[in-house]
């Protein structure tokens, strides 16, 4: 019976566990540049994840994790200002984006991919 709810529920259980990583990886980094680096790095990875599942059904469970990183790095953001991680967050996420779209940032199963 629990295989079964797992089955169901793996969409909240990563996003717990992202959130987790989010949190962990904020306090971790006391240095407020570090912190806004990371998180636009972290933008990045997002909106690549977000580019690669876009057409699949569903799309909540990438979402669901996105945003359990992202509350879960704001959570733990001591030293930076929370409103500015989130805008570091969000061009980073556009950025990325934006390059994959315009063909900029190609993913590996794209045919202008070169092996």
């Amino acid at each position: 019976m629990a295989g079964m709810k797992l089955q169901y529920q793996w969409p909240e259980l990563l996003a717990l566990c992202f959130t987790l990583l989010g949190f962990l990886i904020s306090v971790l980094i006391s240095q407020p540049g570090l912190s806004y680096f990371s998180v636009f790095v972290s933008g990045l990875l997002a909106a690549r994840l977000y580019y690669l599942q876009r057409y699949q059904q569903p799309i909540l469970p990438s979402v669901l994790i996105i945003l359990g990183f992202l509350v879960g790095y704001i959570a733990g953001s001591f030293w930076a200002s929370r409103f500015w991680t989130i805008v570091f967050f969000i061009c980073g996420f556009a950025l990325s984006y934006y390059m994959h779209v315009k063909g900029i940032i190609v993913s590996f199963k794209s045919k202008g991919f070169i092996k």
